[in-house]
């Protein structure tokens, strides 16, 4: 789903949504978590791992807003409670939050779930978007802002909420 400035429904310009699931090809070590533990470090290192891909192909820094980040993170938590399924349930609501904060002329998500040892969660999520077509094109679109969040499910799977702001100019 792909909507520009101009031809978009109610809430959201230049929305791209985009789904990966990134799990173990077998059984990972998993630490128990509770779903609700904040997970900033790991939120942080997504959006790093991402900004050196994204300089790698000569391509500008994301600026990381904290704002952006604890949105994406109330969707992250949500999957990991399993309040909604894995996916963009809600993108327009999120959409219309960011909205205020960082009024935009496009915005993207993608989302991300894998059962792997925290040590390596962060790689093994942008190794699969990196792989995907769709998500790749958020990762190294036109946008300027992003904003992570990150929970964990009780039994140890992590989920990923990436937002991508291209800030109205």
């Amino acid at each position: 789903m792909h909507r520009r400035h101009g031809d978009c429904t109610r809430v959201a310009r230049g929305l791209t949504v985009g789904v990966l699931l990134a799990c173990a090809a077998g059984p990972a070590p998993r630490e128990r978590a509770a779903p609700t533990i904040a997970f900033r470090d790991l939120e942080r290192q997504v959006a790093r791992l991402v900004n050196e891909h994204r300089a790698a192909r000569r391509l500008s820094r994301l600026t990381y807003d904290t704002t952006v980040a604890a949105i994406a993170r109330s969707h992250s938590m949500a999957m990991a409670e399993r309040r909604v399924p894995l996916g963009h349930d809600g993108f327009e609501a999120r959409a219309a939050a960011v909205e205020p904060i960082r009024p935009f002329a496009k915005i993207a998500e993608n989302v991300a779930l894998n059962d792997h040892a925290i040590a390596r969660t962060a790689a093994v999520a942008l190794h699969g978007w990196l792989r995907s077509a769709h998500h790749l094109e958020n990762i190294e679109g036109a946008f300027d802002v992003t904003g992570v969040g990150v929970a964990r499910e009780e039994d140890g799977t992590f989920y990923f909420t990436q937002l991508f702001v291209a800030r109205r100019r």
